[in-house]
């Protein structure tokens, strides 16, 4: 225990209900470890109550051990079953109290583990508490039935040998700080146990049971861990999305909790306002859980544009589109809206994706995002925020859609997506859309495995046609599988007159055209036609701003992520930017490592240090400080 921790009261070698540690016939001891608990109170008058902080595994799993025992000896040894059954319950008690030890809710554990002591059947639960008693059950009856193990031999092990250091703590003495320099020692926990755990020892004693299960355990009912959200698990891409709304910052996922623990020891501390934040945090995974789970969303037109969302994998807009959903709930913002903002952001999304732009920028633009907007004319400041964000104009969307490889077949959604938006865009006025009788594929019309015939067709330079524009937007098509394998590889003249047929208009209408041949002119002409109902679908916001100009200018002030300095030069400038930089980005040692002409470990001359030991050079001119945001994609 660290020499903080000093004031605790550590009670050693108190026997509790133990492992099985036996050698060769000769009894031993071993150590249990620390059981860390809190105080809470007498139930029934005489039966000490302590909340469980640290060893939750390790008494259940003993519990359940000596239950298992109890049920296989019940009928040949009725003395040490009744013995077993003192460790487990409390005589003459109803309820709760009936049982030494009371699980959490979670995953059905409590009830599991009620229903396994009174010897009742378990249905319908995802609690492992059951697979683990049915493994030792198992186990201790094919040892017990070969003579292997004496039971009254195996009892007396498991009620003696077995010591821990017992640590006892009342709320005064913190004791989610005791938790952490236990754990730092063993197995880590994930981020949602370490907050869970926090949270339970930071509620007020009367009123814990009340909201931990109202609020908290609803909050893991409808978020779980063993499901992800961009490879990271839904309660912990929560929390970390949850605190980016909050304080403009997108933490790393291995942070979420100090960060989480940090800010509630600021600004929550007050026990009424840290359960008014519990029940904020609860409102709020209802709409993540809406995010996820767009059929959650009672507002189909919501709905509809939330599975687009979902398919475009826009988990980095989440911080700013929990902030819609709270202000559509406190009436701050209309129904409109807020599906105006949702458009928006699709709108913003389906054109990065178009012009090639990667995410990183976006995972740290979209938490900073609410600041700039004006809530009294919603729509309109966002697409103007927007459009200081690298926003990509019609012209890059263009060029890059003649060359960009689209086609990824790990991930087809997106391009199925902005085809079929094509196709049902094609029928527009017509009062309806045609769609495939089947799951969509992506068919390559000039084909991915090039035969004698495809070679011919392209020319002397089929090599470099086929690598360059394979995958791009002119070249690809939405057909279902049964197509996409009769059509395989045949020749251009066949797929012309079968894709001239078929059903969708996003086909039969380009392909009955005359287009003779299928070359590189040929591709970069339907990608080029595809691109312009492309944005007439998802249109411009608006130019970006030019690049400043600021010679003969002198800044004053500079706002960074909600925090305003004030400056006397473009250099001091240049500082509080790599100063911000170095603070959020996870990998910077990498970054600066790779920009030596900006960053070193050695001090230099015309240098400035920053807080975390890297020295950035300052020796700039005011043209090469002052950059459109275009610049920094990926920073």
């Amino acid at each position: 225990i660290s020499a903080s921790c000093s004031s605790v009261r550590v009670k050693l070698t108190r026997r509790l209900m133990p492992q099985v540690y036996s050698i060769r016939g000769f009894l031993s001891t071993t150590g249990l470890g620390a059981l860390v608990v809190i105080k809470d109170g007498m139930r029934s008058g005489t039966i000490p109550a302590f909340k469980l902080v640290d060893g939750q595994q390790r008494l259940t799993t003993i519990s359940l051990f000596l239950c298992a025992l109890g049920n296989l000896v019940e009928g040949t040894h009725p003395a040490l079953f009744r013995k077993i059954r003192r460790l487990l319950e409390n005589p003459d008690e109803q309820g709760s109290l009936r049982f030494k030890l009371v699980p959490t809710t979670k995953y059905g554990d409590r009830e599991a583990y009620k229903a396994i002591i009174c010897g009742d059947g378990v249905n319908g639960t995802e609690s492992r508490i059951t697979s683990a008693y049915d493994f030792i059950y198992k186990q201790l009856k094919s040892r017990i039935s070969a003579n292997r193990i004496d039971p009254e031999r195996l009892f007396l092990v498991l009620a003696n040998c077995m010591h821990v250091v017992f640590i006892d703590l009342d709320q005064r003495e913190r004791p989610y700080e005791i938790f952490e320099s236990l754990n730092a020692k063993g197995k880590p926990l994930s981020q949602p146990d370490l907050v869970r755990n926090y949270i339970a020892m930071k509620l007020p004693e009367a009123k814990q049971e009340a909201i931990f299960e109202t609020y908290w355990s609803a909050i893991e009912n409808k978020l779980r861990e063993n499901r992800t959200v961009s490879r990271i698990g839904e309660l912990t891409a929560f929390l970390r999305h949850y605190l980016a709304y909050r304080t403009g910052m997108l933490f790393n996922k291995d942070h979420i909790y100090a960060r989480f623990r940090d800010r509630m020891e600021k600004d929550f501390a007050n026990p009424e306002t840290f359960m008014t934040e519990i029940q904020t945090l609860h409102r709020f995974a209802g709409y993540y859980d809406c995010l996820l789970r767009p059929e959650m969303e009672v507002d189909p037109d919501a709905r509809e544009v939330l599975n687009r969302l979902n398919i475009l994998e826009s988990a980095t807009a989440y911080p700013f589109i929990l902030g819609m959903y709270e202000n559509l709930k406190l009436g701050v913002i209309t129904r409109q809206d807020f599906l105006d903002g949702l458009y928006s952001i699709e709108n913003y999304l389906v054109r990065r994706y178009l012009a090639g732009d990667q995410s990183g920028y976006t995972n740290k633009m979209f938490p900073s995002l609410d600041r700039e907007i004006d809530r009294s004319r919603f729509a309109a400041s966002l697409q103007q925020a927007l459009i200081r964000k690298n926003y990509p104009p019609d012209n890059r969307i263009r060029q890059a859609l003649l060359t960009l490889q689209l086609y990824d077949k790990r991930k087809p959604q997106r391009l199925v997506l902005i085809l079929e938006t094509v196709n049902r865009h094609l029928s527009a006025g017509t009062g309806g859309h045609t769609v495939l009788d089947d799951i969509p594929t992506i068919e390559h019309i000039m084909p991915q495995s090039m035969s004698d015939h495809w070679k011919h067709e392209l020319g002397g330079n089929w090599e470099e046609v086929h690598r360059d524009y394979l995958h791009t937007l002119g070249n690809v098509t939405l057909v279902t599988q049964e197509w996409n394998s009769s059509l395989s590889n045949s020749p251009y003249v066949q797929k012309k007159q079968r894709l001239a047929r078929h059903a969708l208009l996003l086909n039969s209408l380009y392909f009955n055209s005359d287009i003779p041949v299928w070359n590189e002119d040929a591709i970069k002409a339907r990608a080029t036609h595809l691109t312009d109902v492309i944005l007439e679908i998802w249109p411009s916001f608006g130019e970006p701003p030019s690049r400043l100009n600021p010679s003969g200018q002198k800044p004053k002030a500079i706002t960074i992520i909600g925090e305003t300095y004030d400056v006397k030069s473009w250099r001091e400038v240049a500082f509080h930017m790599a100063a911000c930089i170095a603070t959020i980005a996870d990998d910077f040692d990498e970054v600066a490592t790779n920009m030596p002409g900006f960053f070193s470990r050695e001090e230099r001359h015309r240098a400035r240090q920053m807080a975390n030991g890297w020295w950035v050079y300052l020796n700039l001119s005011s043209a090469s400080v002052v950059v459109t945001p275009r610049d920094w994609t990926g920073c």
